[in-house]
C-alpha cells in the first residue's frame, strides 16, 4: 500500500448515533439565529422560524435535501487561475495560521502586537515554504483601523503571495469588501468560476448564528465562493463535557450552516469545518492540544465523511506559550491526528499559546513538521521494484548496494524523508557548524527567505482600486 489509510475512531453505528441525536437536536431544539434577514430567508425556504425567540428549527427532510445537494469536492486556484487545490479527494491540504493577535519576536523572545507588515512577511514566508498550499491570514493587524484589519491583510496576502488565501469576517459588511479586492486581483466578476478565496466562518455555541456571522454566511453563499462552517464548542462550557455530546452540538452547528448555504444557493461550496478544543476547569483555560483533541479530529473527519462535505480541521496546534518540548509533542500529536482523519484543509501552521500567538519560525518549524507527516501518511510501497529480490541476488552476501543502480534510482524518490532543518550530521559535525538548534536555523531561514523570496506583487492599479475600497469603507464607519 502507497499510502495509510484513514484511522477510525467511531464505529458505524456511533456515527449514526451521533446523526441521529444531531437530528434530533436541530429538529427539536433548533438553533437561534440573530439576524432578521436570515429568520426570513429560513422561513421563506420553508424552516420552522419562531420570531419571537429567534429560533429556527430544522426538519430532518430539509437537512437531508441540503446534505444532497452540497458538492463532493471544492476546487481551489492561484492568482494566476491555475488549479492548485481539490478539497474533497483525501488529499491533506495544509496553510498557515489564522488571526492571532501577537507575534512572537525571535531576538528579544517577547511578544508583540502584530502588524500589517507583519502579516505581508507571513504571506511571503508561506509563499515559498513548499510544505504550505494556502496562505491563512496569520495576523490581525493592530496598526490599522480594526474595523478594516481584515481588508488590509488580505491585501497583503495578495500582494505578497500567489496562493490561494483563507480569511474569517466577522460580518457581511467585511466579507462584501473583500470579495470585491478579489475581483480585483482575479479580473473575474464571477468568483466560483475558479476560486482563490476560502471564507472561514463559525457560528457561536451553543447553538447560535450571530448577526454578523449569519449574514457573511448568506453573502458567500451567494457569490459561490468556498465557504468552511467552523464550530468550536468549549467541552463543559457551550457544550456537554462528554465527548459524545461535545461532537453533536458541534456537528449541529456545522449542519445548520452547511443547510443555510444550501438553501440560500444550492450547490454553492461548503466545507464540514472542526476547530476541536476543550476546556480546563482547574485553568478555566480552553484546549487545543489536548489528547481529546486529536481524537475528535479524527471523529470529524468520520462525520464529514459520512455526510459528503470536505473537512477542514486545526493542526499543528499546542497550548505552550513557549517554543519548548510541550509545544513539540502537541504539535506533533494534533498533525498526525489531521493527517490520520485524511482532513482535506489543515490550517494554523505558524500558531501556538492556544492559537493567539504566531512566529516565523514555528511557521518554518511547522512546515517542517507538515513534511514529516506527509511522509508517515504515504505509507510503504511494496511491489516488485521495491521488494527488489533481483538486486539483492545480485549483491548477495558480504555485499553492498551503495553504487548500485537501482540505490542511486531511489535516492531522490521520496522513498526516504529528506528534512530542511532537522540535525542529522554526527556531533563533531553538528559542533563544527555551530551546534545551531532548530530554532536558530529556522531564524536563518526565514531571514533568507524574507531577503531573497520575491513574488510578482499586485500591479498599481490594482493597488489602488483595493485601497479605495479600503478608505471607502473606513469612511463609512
Amino acid at each position: 500500500m502507497e499510502t495509510v489509510e484513514k484511522v477510525k475512531i467511531l464505529s458505524e453505528d456511533e456515527i449514526l448515533s451521533i446523526h441521529e441525536n444531531t437530528l434530533k437536536i436541530l429538529k427539536d431544539t433548533g438553533v437561534f439565529i440573530y439576524s432578521d434577514k436570515v429568520l426570513d430567508l429560513c422561513c421563506d425556504r420553508g424552516l420552522n422560524v419562531d420570531y419571537k425567540k429567534g429560533i429556527v428549527k430544522f426538519p430532518p427532510g430539509i437537512v437531508e435535501q441540503c446534505l444532497a445537494s452540497a458538492p463532493g469536492e471544492i476546487r481551489l486556484y492561484n492568482r494566476k487561475k491555475t488549479l492548485c487545490a481539490v478539497l474533497g479527494n483525501h488529499t491533506c491540504y495544509t496553510a498557515s495560521g489564522h488571526n492571532a493577535i501577537y507575534v512572537l519576536d525571535y531576538e528579544s523572545r517577547e511578544r508583540r502586537s502584530a502588524t500589517r507588515e507583519d502579516v505581508g512577511r507571513f504571506a511571503l514566508l508561506s509563499d515559498c515554504l513548499p510544505g504550505i498550499d494556502i496562505v491563512g491570514i496569520e495576523a490581525m493587524p493592530q496598526d490599522v483601523q480594526p474595523e478594516a484589519s481584515l481588508m488590509y491583510a488580505v491585501e497583503e496576502a495578495f500582494n505578497n503571495s500567489e496562493k490561494p488565501v483563507f480569511f474569517s469576517p466577522e460580518r457581511a459588511e467585511v466579507a462584501g469588501p473583500i470579495f470585491d479586492i478579489a475581483r480585483i486581483v482575479t479580473g473575474m466578476s464571477d468568483l466560483s468560476k475558479k476560486p482563490i478565496l476560502v471564507c472561514q466562518l463559525s457560528p457561536t455555541s451553543p447553538l447560535t448564528w450571530e448577526k454578523g456571522a449569519s449574514e457573511a454566511l448568506a453573502t458567500t453563499a451567494r457569490e459561490g465562493v468556498p465557504l468552511c462552517i467552523l464550530p468550536q464548542p468549549f467541552a463543559g462550557v457551550t457544550s456537554p463535557y462528554t465527548i459524545a455530546g461535545h461532537l453533536s452540538v458541534h456537528n449541529a452547528e456545522a449542519l445548520s450552516g452547511v443547510v443555510l448555504s444550501q438553501l440560500i444557493n444550492p450547490g454553492s461550496p461548503v466545507m464540514y469545518g472542526s476547530g476541536w478544543s476543550t476546556f480546563d476547569m482547574k485553568q478555566a483555560n480552553v484546549l487545543i492540544g489536548s489528547p481529546e483533541t486529536v481524537l475528535m479530529r479524527i471523529a470529524g473527519s468520520q462525520l464529514a465523511e459520512y455526510y459528503r462535505l470536505p473537512y477542514h480541521t486545526i493542526a499543528p496546534d499546542t497550548d505552550a506559550h513557549a517554543m519548548d518540548e510541550q509545544l513539540a509533542w502537541e504539535k506533533c500529536a494534533t498533525t498526525w491526528g489531521a493527517f490520520l482523519g485524511k482532513a482535506d484543509l489543515i490550517v494554523n501552521g505558524g500558531m501556538f499559546s492556544t492559537g493567539l500567538t504566531v512566529s516565523y519560525e514555528q511557521l518554518v518549524l511547522d512546515n517542517e513538521i507538515f513534511s514529516y507527516v506527509r511522509r508517515l501518511s504515504r505509507g510503504i510501497r511494496v511491489d516488485e521494484d521495491t521488494l527488489a529480490l533481483d538486486i539483492i541476488e545480485k549483491v548477495g552476501p558480504k555485499g553492498n548496494f551503495l553504487g548500485e543502480e537501482h540505490t542511486l534510482r531511489n535516492l531522490r524518490s521520496g522513498e526516504h524523508w529528506e528534512p530542511a532543518l532537522s540535525t542529522r550530521a554526527l556531533y563533531e559535525n553538528w559542533e563544527k557548524r555551530g551546534k545551531k538548534d532548530i530554532g536558530e536555523k529556522a531564524h536563518e531561514q526565514v531571514q533568507w527567505i524574507l531577503k531573497h523570496h520575491r513574488v510578482a506583487g499586485l500591479q498599481e492599479r490594482q493597488k489602488r482600486e483595493i485601497g479605495d475600497i479600503i478608505n471607502g469603507f473606513e469612511k463609512a464607519l
